[in-house]
């Protein structure tokens, strides 16, 4: 039996005061502890981690992480790995870093102000020219 719930569900509607941005808000995002996510999370504002990802995680403000985290992680502000958190085999890419006694890290930092990124490469058309053939007669 599958544990998945149906894809026919409806969304859940987001209150209107839930900060997204306006009104001087901050968007903020948490994983609870019985929460997995397996792919790639883009977040603007914070994300608080207290459940378990597999994948990449990307957040315009505060990453805090007091649960288990695999994957490559970018805190444009800064990332707080908590005494109980674990972030493990990651590349991470952040402004200011927090490790806290008793945290598990195990990975590469990047340190410094986040630049935005650059934009996506446009395709290019390479055309390779035919070698010209010589004019005249061969002797």
């Amino acid at each position: 039996m599958s544990t998945r719930r149906p894809a026919s569900r409806l969304a859940t509607p987001t209150p209107a005061a839930a900060g997204n941005g306006h009104n001087g808000e901050r968007n903020s995002v948490v994983l609870g502890p019985n929460d997995r996510l397996v792919g790639q999370l883009f977040i603007e504002g914070d994300l608080r981690v207290s459940g378990s990802v597999d994948g990449e995680l990307e957040a315009t403000g505060d990453i805090e992480i007091t649960g288990r985290v695999n994957g490559a992680v970018t805190a444009y502000n800064r990332l707080v790995v908590g005494s109980a958190g674990s972030l493990i085999g990651s590349d991470v890419r952040v402004a200011r870093l927090t490790v806290e006694d008793g945290a598990t890290f195990s990975g590469k930092v990047t340190m410094g102000k986040h630049a935005d990124p650059e934009p996506a490469a446009q395709p290019v058309e390479v055309v390779i020219a035919e070698p010209e053939k010589p004019k005249g007669k061969r002797r």
